[in-house]
């Protein structure tokens, strides 16, 4: 994957993480249990589904690019996964 692809696909991912956090603390305000439940378990896939089938296929070819990691040099595109 090339680079000046992977970086609009980080930058849009932490923009959909910060959307999906306000959404997961506004849900956890609802008062219906069941309702609030299964809104969170549809939440917690989804977080883990945009994470696995885009993030991670991202990093894989530029580990410096990985959203929770501390600055790393730039990647030559060498797999980390």
């Amino acid at each position: 994957m090339k680079r000046e692809i992977a970086e609009p696909i980080i930058k849009a991912m932490k923009t959909i993480d910060l959307a999906i956090d306000r959404l997961d603390h506004t849900v956890r305000e609802i008062e219906d249990e069941g309702e609030r439940k299964r809104m969170l378990f549809f939440i917690a896939h989804v977080i883990h589904d945009v994470h696995v089938l885009i993030t991670l296929p991202v990093v894989k070819h530029h580990p410096d690019l990985h959203p929770d990691l501390p600055n790393l040099p730039p990647s030559k595109g060498n797999p980390i996964y």
